[in-house]
């Protein structure tokens, strides 16, 4: 039995333009899903599409989640083939190295709104039966809502709150046959670990067991928290760390 087999499944993925969006919608696609790629840069989803099998069932959105009025016609352009959602992945994201005395509320502000709150209203609009009749969200979290590291409060916050959030909104999305999870994961080799010195990210690698992950790895477990084999797993974390040993 294939039991990542997402035949017939039509999944949202954010952030499909790169890193482990893109990664996690090439993967989807292999497991014969239709993939609805949203991220601002229209070019960069192009060079996504181009990386999927089956090119001729998938979609691109070009779409800014900042724009909060505007969600239902994001949802409605994915629904324009009459086939309503059933998985959503987050993957869109942002991270920035803030000390304290730097912070400003617009960089909170671009923070949360990119990394929480576009979450917040996407499981919102994916909830409603007008777009869906139940299935699978996933959030991608960072282990650094767990484990502290200098200058990125603002940004940890933005991933604990996602994880708290998706424990709540479980209890309340069941009821429409809606599992939510979250996926944590360590330093990935994607491109938002450029800002980080190679003797950082030496030393971060050398606490996980497994070395640097690769974003293929992260999109693995999404594939999984979005099929029929983690069927009994909601409001959870997903620990993709790559053994993280803190300190």
């Amino acid at each position: 039995m294939d039991f990542l087999n997402l035949k017939d499944r039509k999944i949202m993925v954010t952030g499909a333009s790169s890193g482990i969006g893109q990664a996690t919608a090439v993967l989807l696609s292999r497991y014969g899903a239709q993939v609805v790629l949203v991220a601002r840069d229209a070019g960069k989803l192009q060079d996504t599409m181009g990386m999927l099998e089956n090119r001729s069932i998938h979609q691109i959105i070009p779409y800014d989640l900042r724009d909060f009025e505007h969600y239902n016609l994001l949802f409605g352009e994915a629904l324009k083939d009459g086939k309503k959602l059933t998985g959503l992945v987050h993957s869109a994201g942002i991270t920035k190295v803030i000390p304290v005395r730097s912070i400003r509320k617009e960089i909170v502000d671009e923070i949360f709104e990119v990394n929480f709150i576009s979450f917040l209203y996407l499981v919102s609009f994916f909830s409603k039966r007008k777009f869906s009749d139940g299935g699978s969200i996933v959030g991608i979290s960072a282990v650094n809502a767990h484990v502290p590291q200098k200058c990125m409060g603002i940004y940890a916050a933005s991933k604990s709150a996602i994880e708290t959030a998706v424990m709540s909104m479980a209890m309340e999305l069941i009821k429409s046959n809606i599992r939510i999870n979250c996926i944590v994961p360590g330093a990935v080799k994607t491109p938002m670990i450029d800002f980080i010195s190679s003797e950082t990210l030496n030393d971060i690698g050398s606490k996980q067991l497994c070395g640097i992950l690769s974003a293929e790895q992260i999109a693995s477990g999404v594939a999984f928290l979005l099929s029929e084999t983690s069927n009994g797993m909601t409001g959870r974390n997903l620990y993709m760390d790559g053994g993280y040993l803190g300190g």
